[in-house]
């Protein structure tokens, strides 16, 4: 037992980078998953609320001011508040006071304040309604006009026909695409690593019809098994769960095309670098947990700090889950996501020269 024992640990010895990665990786991850989970903090993002001020009297004023000890209050007019909220989705939800509120307040009449939200952002709409009750109670606390039910709250969607999404149609989506991407980085890099150790691949590269292609050819089988799976997931959580999938077909199976690109090329990434089974499985999985946590697979990105949500910009999976909640979420249709397919585009072919280039450099002379 004991010469067993000291075989197995100098054969994990022997491989410093993969004793590296599994000891390093988990901190790294854990690091961010704090810190997109339990920061606290200047860091922290205060939730920015726009109000449309049509009343400019003493009742909006006395609201304004008790919400923006607890948020960002920003003061406009009614066309940019919906443009911060639909269009550049910088807010969850904007509040407009109609004209004439204090004055029917003092007539003892109730008023409509609109609430013109964006249910792709259900987190963000939920804390909005939260503040409204917040501030409710201290107004009650002051004795102040909102206090007798004389503001009565109309939610309005901005971004599609619903007012409320479901939890299934909030979460399915993003863990659809982080098991689409376990799959296909796991299943890219291991099958490369395993191809060189048969020596297949060797003798494939040094083949007439050249290594580019090759490997993009081999990149194709993945391409075509990982689009595949995400979009027979997707179809499932459709008929199973009731979760839409956006007003456009065509929409949808260019968006899930794009998504793989972007999973198979990372895969050919991870296989460039890694060059043992072991540094392979280390490197793939922190490759899943990082771009899963920094895209937004398992949080909403307003969870995360300022320096992580501006981090994850450089993240596909940001701009997937972002085309998703587009698609999903907000009923946009080809048109409405046709920015965030050519960004997901230019990062999968960006990525397959990364990988390209990494794995002539590594492997192709081996």
């Amino acid at each position: 037992m004991i010469a067993v024992f000291w075989k197995d640990l100098r054969l994990i010895l022997r491989d410093p980078w993969a004793l590296g990665f599994a000891l390093l990786v988990p901190i790294f991850v854990i690091t961010v998953i704090a810190a997109a989970l339990f920061s606290s903090g200047d860091d922290t993002p205060r939730i920015t609320i726009p109000i449309v001020d049509e009343d400019r009297g003493p009742v909006a004023g006395a609201f304004r001011k008790l919400l923006g000890e607890h948020a960002i209050v920003e003061v406009m007019d009614r066309e940019r508040a919906e443009n911060m909220v639909a269009v550049q989705n910088r807010a969850p939800a904007a509040l407009v006071f109609p004209p004439g509120l204090s004055r029917r307040y003092l007539q003892g009449r109730p008023s409509v304040v609109e609430l013109l939200t964006d249910p792709a952002e259900p987190e963000g709409v939920q804390a909005v309604k939260v503040l409204l009750l917040l501030m409710d109670k201290e107004a009650a606390a002051l004795a102040d006009p909102l206090t007798d039910d004389m503001m009565v709250i109309e939610e309005r969607n901005l971004t599609g026909n619903r007012t409320a999404i479901s939890d299934f149609e909030a979460n399915v989506p993003g863990f659809t695409i982080m098991f689409t991407l376990l799959a296909i980085i796991f299943g890219v890099s291991m099958g490369l690593h395993e191809e060189r150790e048969w020596g297949t691949l060797p003798r494939l590269l040094v083949a007439p019809a050249g290594f580019t292609w090759i490997l993009c050819g081999k990149l194709g089988a993945r391409f075509v098994l990982g689009f595949g799976q995400l979009v027979l997931l997707l179809l499932w959580a459709h008929f199973l769960f009731d979760v839409s999938l956006g007003p456009s077909v065509s929409g949808f199976l260019l968006l899930s095309a794009m998504i793989v690109l972007g999973c198979v090329t990372l895969g050919l990434v991870v296989g460039g670098i890694a060059r043992t089974r072991e540094q392979a499985q280390s490197l793939g999985l922190a490759a899943m947990m990082i771009w899963s946590g920094m895209g937004g697979l398992f949080w909403p990105p307003d969870m995360m700090p300022n320096g992580l949500r501006l981090a994850a910009e450089g993240f596909f999976t940001t701009w997937a889950m972002r085309g998703m909640n587009d698609l999903v979420l907000r009923d946009q249709g080809l048109a409405g996501i046709a920015d965030t397919l050519g960004v997901l585009f230019i990062f999968g072919v960006g990525t397959l020269l990364i990988g390209l280039w990494i794995f002539r450099v590594r492997h192709s002379a081996r």
